[in-house]
């Protein structure tokens, strides 16, 4: 039995990581994953290594699991046994480019491409695929590449040849995250039904057929199911505008993305996709979704949240005293929770400052895909320096102050102890430096989210305050600037065409124009008028749709939410 220290070094901080930075993971289908025997997790990948993180962490029975990695990383022997020790698996060329065939030698030639995939398959292994073959941030899945089918079909017939074993599973994962470069965010992760590779192939094997011609047939049939499950654990928009549109509406709905229960957010968010995505235009659609894009975009220049901004100034008006009663209690509650925060947050702000100043300098503009990464590895490196500071200063006070003869006098112990004793003494300290830090983490995760939260919409406070001052308004030409949402990058790895040329271009880069920068304060104003004019369009546009039944049925959950003065 391997001992894979590395990787369980590995998955160890992929649990730390993925429940420090998000608040909450719901996995759902871990019925769909066995305890054992060959498997392939064939993920969506629209986070970089945060998805590796994700799968590491939540897949079902612990089970380790290998990814593809270039070959030339196992050239040199200690980085061969680390990377081995790992679980990853040295290919020597994407089977994600192309078709997943080789030219010249047909489809035999698979063998000696996937003989790692297969030979850690043989042995009931697990391996992580992501058959997108990139990551990136785009309102639908743009590619689902058929590399995943052909090392799977290789795996199939290299083990029927081998033993006369061919049975193979491949499991769809759809991971979807509220906010994926946001901390404190969700995740929602969801494992597939089960794809048994081996139903797929009876004509592969019955004889006198044309094998590379079926063998073609059958990675297409196992693609096109990966790709329709991939889809259906997954929100997906026909362009960007209906996803805004339909976020906002969300939020609206439910007053703050928190109050959306995770076990429900995939089907919620796509129901509202749907109910912006509607074959035949209509003025009651358009006015909704451009009310609710220039309203979503508005909330992100300017940094506030529908859910800070609906509490601090509510849309159903209330009597000033009411408000300003409000503002007051949640200051001063917001000042006592934080002094009880304190302690664990100071040995944090480490963390803090070097995730954002990574994000800020590593991240690639727009790249919102690469932006949790850098957060999480530097946050985890400044927090280690956090407690390590913190702990070595109140190691230093102790000495000083005489308290660790104290504490040696009420365990009994005593400087002549020799060696054992002397050992024994570093036992006790490592043991008490492990339980300081477990216990200050464990003080800060309980906390963090809703300080995070008080701090976010104090934060807001001031920027409303600021607005709602007498001040010179900004022009209509400037503000035109700020009424739609940037869009990110295109992403040269996305096969199919990213830029149609046209508004309705899922991926069409339309990035805010850069000439004069218009102060926060100034975008207040439009701010609360956009709003209001989400929220009318909203529910003209809702009162259109009732004859449906599926969206009366979903809008009468949702109606006492959404109603409107």
């Amino acid at each position: 039995m391997e001992l894979k220290i590395v990787y369980r070094v590995l998955r160890k901080i992929s649990d730390w990581s993925l429940g420090g930075f998000y608040s909450d993971v719901y996995i759902e289908g871990q019925e769909n994953v066995t305890s054992d025997g060959p498997l392939i997790i064939a993920s969506t990948h629209h986070n970089e290594i945060i998805d590796i993180v994700t799968l590491a962490a939540t897949i079902p029975h612990r089970r380790y699991l290998s990814f593809w990695a270039k070959s030339s990383m196992f050239a040199n022997p200690l980085a061969r046994s680390i990377m081995l020790s790992s679980g990853a698996i040295p290919v020597k060329r994407n089977p994600n480019i192309g078709d997943g065939s080789v030219s010249g030698s047909g489809v035999s030639s698979q063998t000696s491409l996937f003989r790692e995939s297969s030979m850690a398959l043989a042995h009931g292994g697990v391996i992580g695929v992501f058959p997108e073959g990139t990551s990136y941030t785009l309102p639908t899945i743009m590619q689902v590449m058929s590399g995943t089918a052909w090392a799977a079909i290789d795996f199939v017939k290299w083990a029927r040849d081998k033993n006369g074993l061919s049975k193979l599973t491949i499991v769809p994962v759809g991971i979807v995250y509220t906010d994926k470069a946001r901390y404190q965010s969700r995740v929602y992760v969801r494992y597939g039904e089960p794809i048994v590779v081996e139903s797929y192939m009876p004509e592969m094997f019955g004889g006198g057929a044309d094998v590379q011609a079926v063998t073609k047939a059958i990675v297409k049939q196992l693609t096109a199911e990966m790709e329709r499950q991939m889809w259906t654990m997954t929100i997906n928009a026909p362009d960007w505008d209906t996803l805004y549109a339909a976020q906002m509406a969300r939020d609206i709905i439910y007053e703050d993305p928190a109050n959306v229960p995770l076990r429900d957010w995939l089907s919620v968010s796509q129901n509202l996709v749907d109910l912006f995505t509607t074959s035949s235009s209509s003025a009651t659609l358009d006015a909704a979704k451009t009310a609710l894009t220039t309203y979503y975009s508005l909330l992100h220049y300017t940094g506030i949240s529908h859910s800070s901004l609906t509490f601090l100034l509510p849309i159903k008006s209330k009597p000033l005293f009411i408000r300003l009663l409000r503002t007051v209690r949640h200051v001063l509650f917001a000042f006592f929770s934080f002094v009880f925060f304190l302690p664990p947050m100071l040995l944090h702000i480490p963390a803090y400052i070097a995730a954002k100043f990574a994000a800020k300098a590593f991240a690639k503009e727009g790249e919102v895909e690469t932006e949790a990464q850098f957060k999480v590895i530097f946050g985890g490196v400044g927090l280690g320096v956090g407690l390590g500071v913190g702990l070595g200063a109140a190691l230093g006070c102790l000495r000083k102050y005489g308290g660790l003869e104290l504490v040696w006098k009420l365990l009994g112990k005593t400087a002549q102890e020799g060696v054992l004793g002397r050992l024994k003494r570093i036992v006790i300290v490592l043991g008490a430096a492990y339980s300081s830090v477990y216990l200050l983490v464990r003080w800060h995760n309980a906390l963090v989210y809703d300080n995070y939260k008080r701090l976010k919409t104090l934060l807001s406070l001031h920027k409303l305050c600021l607005g709602l001052f007498p001040q010179r308004p900004a022009s209509l030409e400037d503000l035109k600037k700020y009424q739609r949402p940037p869009v990110p990058p295109q992403n040269r790895f996305i096969k199919k065409k990213q830029d149609a040329g046209d508004g309705d271009s899922p991926v069409k880069n339309t990035c805010l124009p850069s000439t004069r920068k218009v102060p926060t304060r100034k975008l207040i104003k439009p701010l609360l008028a956009a709003r209001k004019q989400a929220h009318f369009t909203l529910e003209a546009y809702l009162k259109t749709r009732t004859e449906d039944a599926e969206v009366a049925r979903f809008l009468f959950k949702m109606r006492s939410r959404s109603s409107v003065e």
